[in-house]
This record gives C-alpha cells, structure tokens and sequence, in this order.
C-alpha cells in the first residue's frame, strides 16, 4: 500500500521548502503554513520564480515556531554567473529575520537580492495557492520524481526542488499519481499499487457517469482534482537559475509514451504535467508514515 513518506511545506512562496513530519489541513484546503507568505511589489503585483528566476539563487531555512527565516545566496549560483547582475548578489551575507509582514523582516534583503523593491504579505488562514478551487496539498509519488531526475540526469534532490510537491508518496510505481486524478467509477476502484496495465479499450462504456477519487491519509480526507499544469520554473536549474536546454519538449516526449493505459489524459492539453492537485474534503493532522487508502 502506498504511504506518505514525506511532507514539505513551502512557507514563502518560491523559496525553498521546508521538511516536517506532520502537517494539519486548515479549513481552507491548504496545510498550515504552506504558502503563508508571499512577495509583492510596490504596485501589488506577486513576484516569484515565474517572474523573477533571480528566487532560485536564493537559500532560505525556516524556523516555523519562531516564525524566522534564514538567508543565503548559493555558492553555486554565484560561481555559475548564470543570470544577467548577479555578481552583486555577492555582497550578501547571510543574515536572519522575522517574517513579519509590510517593508519590515526579510523585505531590504530580499529588495537587493531580486533587484527590485518588494513587500511581504502574509495570509494565516489558507495562505496563498496558486489553484484557489483545488487549494489542497500537491502530491507526487517518490518514483516519478525518480524518473524524471533520470531523464535530465540530475538527482532526487533536484527533482524534489524543481517541482516543488507537498506530500510525497512511497511504495507505488512512477505516474500513480495520474490514476488517482482520473476519473473513478464506482466499483471499479483498483488496489492503489496494484492497478491493471492492460484494460481493454472501453472498459467503462456501460457504467454510470465517473466520480473523482477521494483518498485519505491520517484524519485527513481529500480529492485529487487534476495533474499539475507545469509552469517555467522546473526548466530551470534550483540552486543557479540556468535554464535546461530543451526540457520541455523533451518532458512532453517522454510523458507521452510513458502515460499509464488506465489515464484518460484527454483534457490535459498537453504532456507537461506532472504531480496532482487536490481539494480538502475533511480536516485533520497526517504523518510521515501514514498509508494512503481509498474509502
């Protein structure tokens, strides 16, 4: 059976995650602590790695009880010189701070470290998703992230980095997660790591409409919405911004002829997609260790 076996929260949008062994779902969907804060700019518009690959040369170590956060910039990203300014960055030391929100905290460093004056907004309850109707945890098994690392021939740790998964999940084959944010019907539901590789090629034509999964792990109870829509950011390389050569397309390719026969990909609008989102459907605290079950 799969189990959860690692849990990140991301306090600070587009900053470096944080490992925990627990987590609790806040009523809104999201878990506590996860995307609490995020950046803005001085007209209120968000800045993150989407916008600015500058976030990638920046390290940061979060002590959630204190509500402090540590700052670096990556020695590697310094050596590279990947990005147009960054030599300046160099003057940084590293430095600790409050994560309060307005001007104050972490706001000069971070101004100097992304060029650009910026403000930090903090929001307790739910903090701030990028899927506001699926503001649940992602999830993304341990093998896919395997796979793909593989693909581009960089390590776990750079896959964990560069697609940024709240829960990963253990003891189940890479793309799993695909089937579990496919449409379910009733009776039909297959053992999570024991799914069929060769349905035949409408095995649901006379059962009623489908019903999404719901899937739980702890006291917590969710729904897999969709697999993620990927952005620009898993292009790039974490630790120096340096953009992979080809990576989409490349990605696209290889998703394509590894997609499960038990998907239906059909809205997917393209292959760069990878991991699933989710939707709360009951509260409650989860642990590392905890296995993932069907109702």
């Amino acid at each position: 059976m799969p189990t959860l076996d690692r849990i990140t929260l991301y306090p600070v949008k587009s900053l470096d995650g944080v490992d925990v062994e627990s987590a609790r779902v806040l009523p809104s969907g999201g878990l506590e602590f996860d995307r609490r804060w995020r950046l803005v700019d001085l007209d209120g518009r968000v800045v993150n790695a989407k916008r600015s690959p500058r976030f990638h040369t920046i390290r940061a170590e979060f002590d959630l009880a204190e509500r402090l956060v540590s700052l670096a910039i990556d020695p590697a990203a310094l050596a590279a010189r990947a990005i147009p300014g960054i030599e300046p960055l160099a003057v940084l030391r590293p430095a600790s701070f409050h994560l309060v929100p307005g001007p104050e905290g972490p706001c000069g460093w971070l101004s100097e470290a992304l060029a650009e004056t910026v403000l930090l907004q903090e929001r307790a309850e739910g903090g701030f998703p990028d899927d506001r109707d699926a503001s649940g945890p992602t999830l993304i098994s341990t093998a896919s992230l395997a796979e793909v690392a593989r693909w581009f021939g960089f390590d776990l740790a750079e896959s964990r980095r560069r697609f940024r998964a709240n829960l990963e999940i253990g003891k189940c084959d890479a793309f799993w997660e695909d089937t579990l944010a496919s449409p379910a019907h009733p009776g039909l539901a297959p053992a999570l790591a024991d799914l069929p590789g060769d349905l035949p090629a409408d095995p649901y034509a006379s059962l009623p409409p489908p019903e999404p999964w719901e899937f739980s792990i702890g006291e917590a109870r969710f729904k897999a919405t969709n697999v993620c829509k990927r952005c620009i950011v898993p292009m790039r390389d974490s630790q120096t911004a340096a953009v992979t050569a080809h990576f989409r397309d490349a990605f696209e390719a290889r998703r394509g002829r590894g997609l499960r026969p038990d998907v239906d990909a059909s809205g997917w609008g393209s292959f760069y997609r990878l991991g699933v989102n989710t939707a709360r459907l009951e509260d409650g605290p989860f642990a590392a260790g905890d296995p993932v079950t069907l109702p």
